[in-house]
């Protein structure tokens, strides 16, 4: 990393450890001073009693001056000092002390022992010693004095300094040379002594924030991963919960469907008792179709592919045909069920009725079945303070248990249940709000939830409509409802022709091919793919091809996939239709892709199965 790519936070906290490292070199110069001085001082005093302890005049004697110069001056270049390292260590005021008292003991060494030429390397050593400070002003201030002495004592003392009392003037400028090379060499191994500290602060600093970064990383990482693994936890806890609940909901339909078709086998039962059986059977078969079409649902909204349509919708018909649907199970837990409407309202509006009915029969049957006493209420409104931006409200009331506050977050979740209990009270997939939630999304709309326990809920879901301008409101339910078609009590078509059923499974085999041969089609079955195969193209070489072929796409020793190819490719144009119990969104294309001519999926009600083969036999007469 140059420095032109240091970060801010780097290049402080290079500058914060260059300091640091600065400040130790000082103390520890500070100390290695104090010590050096306090040895100089009692050497100095020693060396001047031995070269001249005394001065004689005539007959008396005394103290020599250098004695008393080394006792007196020594120790004020000693206390002084080391008492300003004990005070201010590491101090810039501290520094230039040391380092002045050191060339003083040199100028003071040249003075005791008469300016000999040896004392003089003194000088040297101490300047040496100072640039251990690596600070350039302080070697600049201990030659300054070592300048000053050497000029102001050769001018009037040489005698102190140079040992002579008329010393040439090129003995001054010899040690001014030797003293400014020395300085040159001192202040060349400072700066770099200064730029590899620097580096060396820079390097730690990259090192640490590295570290810092590397350490936040892990944090941020292993943070992560306690979340995801608490919430692959908290999934697996729900998921649990929810095949639990998954495996009552399909088992408890089965146990009845299974144990009431035993129970047809019985000669002693009564037509009541039989039909009673039977409707029994069909009630759990339609609650079972619902629990796996609900699990369906969910795996197309979360891989993306479940088709929403856009088409004109009459709302008021909508919610008249759920109302209907929802009191029959409303009565029988004496339920009382109300539709109201507060007019005006749009006579239609543009959105996917199949989509819509789903949503509102989730809602509606979740009240019913949440409500004890009391009764639902269904109310249709619209919303149009902005008429250009009109929503249309249905309003589902209950009184029945209420939810808490805290429960209402996980209402919409898959997976998810208020009352997840092996005891609750209330059956159900969990599956029906999170769907109608992402339904609503996907119309443009939302789902909103207003509840407190003991005081019933209110289920709203609010679509656009767009502009009103221009659009037939209605005022009275009678205007928009009008007669549906009753699928169950519309009259089956006839058959006339030839159809081909390709089934591995027997009693689908059997089922299917009863409902063709009672109206009146000529049934020829197919176990697998390669008889279905080679049945049609000998039919067809016969000169009696079949007008339709049913064929089912999951089938031993050829598939209905690759048989439909092979038929394609020997030049077989009748109609194909795939039966098949996959609902994904992507099946459809490809049951086409493969030269079906359309796709119904299982289990298919009789109504749907006849009029597709009354629809393509109709086309393939037609053909020929």
């Amino acid at each position: 990393m140059t420095p032109a790519d240091t970060s801010p936070a780097v290049a402080a906290r290079t500058a914060e450890l260059f300091r640091q490292d600065c400040q130790r070199v000082w103390r520890n110069a500070d100390r290695l001073f104090v010590g050096l001085l306090l040895i100089q001082w009692p050497m100095t005093v020693a060396a001047a009693l031995t070269i001249s302890p005394r001065t004689w005049i005539g007959a008396e004697s005394a103290v020599h001056r250098h004695v008393w110069a080394a006792i007196v001056i020594g120790g004020l270049l000693t206390l002084f000092p080391a008492w300003l390292a004990r005070k201010q260590p590491g101090a810039a005021v501290t520094r230039h002390v040391l380092a002045a008292a050191q060339v003083g003991y040199s100028a003071l060494l040249i003075h005791v022992f008469g300016g000999r030429i040896e004392t003089h390397f003194h000088v040297f050593g101490s300047l040496a010693f100072i640039a251990f400070y690596r600070d350039w002003k302080v070697l600049l201030t201990a030659s300054a004095i070592v300048a000053a002495d050497h000029l102001l004592r050769g001018m009037w003392w040489p005698r102190s300094v140079f040992g002579m009392l008329s010393p040439g003037r090129w003995r001054w400028m010899e040690h001014a040379l030797w003293v400014t090379f020395e300085d040159t060499v001192l202040l060349l191994s400072i700066a770099r002594a200064g730029r590899e500290a620097h580096l060396l602060a820079q390097r730690q600093a990259e090192l640490e924030a590295s570290k810092s970064e590397v350490e936040e990383q892990v944090r941020v990482r292993t943070a992560e991963l306690e979340a995801a693994r608490a919430a692959a936890e908290s999934a697996s806890g729900a998921k649990t919960e929810f095949l639990a609940n998954m495996s009552h909901e399909i088992r408890t339909p089965m146990t009845a469907i299974v144990g009431y078709a035993e129970l047809l086998d019985e000669p002693a039962l009564s037509p009541a008792e039989r039909a009673e059986h039977v409707r029994t059977i069909r009630r759990n078969g339609e609650h079972l179709i619902g629990v796996i079409n609900d699990i369906l649902d969910l795996s197309k909204i979360e891989a993306g592919r479940l088709d929403i349509a856009s088409e004109q919708c009459r709302v008021c018909q909508v919610v008249s045909d759920v109302a209907a649907l929802m009191r029959v199970r409303a009565k029988g837990k004496n339920v009382d069920l109300k539709v109201e409407y507060e007019f005006p309202v749009p006579e239609s509006i543009r959105t996917d009725p199949l989509r819509l009915r789903q949503i509102l029969v989730n809602l509606v049957g979740n009240a019913v079945k949440f409500t004890e006493r009391g009764g639902v209420r269904i109310v249709v409104r619209t919303l149009a303070d902005d008429p250009s931006r009109s929503r249309i409200e249905i309003a589902v009331h209950d009184s029945g248990i209420g939810i808490c506050p805290q429960d209402l977050e996980v209402l919409f979740r898959p997976f998810t249940q208020v009352d997840n209990s092996r005891t609750r009270r209330f059956g159900g997939a969990g599956l029906g709000l999170a769907i109608s939630r992402r339904l609503a999304h996907m119309l443009g709309g939302e789902i909103v939830v207003e509840s407190a326990p003991g005081s019933g809920s209110v289920f709203t879901l609010r679509l656009p409509v767009g502009d009103l301008a221009g659009a037939r409101m209605i005022h009275d339910p009678s205007e928009a409802l009008t007669p549906v078609d009753d699928q169950a009590g519309a009259a089956l078509p006839t058959l006339r022709g030839r159809i081909l059923l390709a089934e591995d499974g027997p009693d689908n085999q059997r089922l299917i091919a009863f409902h063709l041969r009672r109206a009146g089609a000529d049934v020829a079955l197919a176990n697998n793919g390669r008889e279905a195969l080679d049945l049609a193209i000998q039919a067809k070489r016969e000169g009696r091809p079949f007008g339709l072929v049913f064929m089912d796409m999951q089938m031993p020793v050829m598939d209905g996939y690759e048989a439909t190819r092979s038929l394609r490719a020997a030049g077989y144009e009748l109609p194909i239709v795939a039966l098949t119990a996959h609902a994904m969104a992507d099946e459809r294309q490809r049951c086409i892709e493969a030269g079906c001519d359309d796709y119904e999926t299982k289990p298919i009600s009789p109504f749907r199965l006849l009029n597709a083969a009354a629809r393509f036999l109709e086309a393939a007469r037609a053909a020929a």
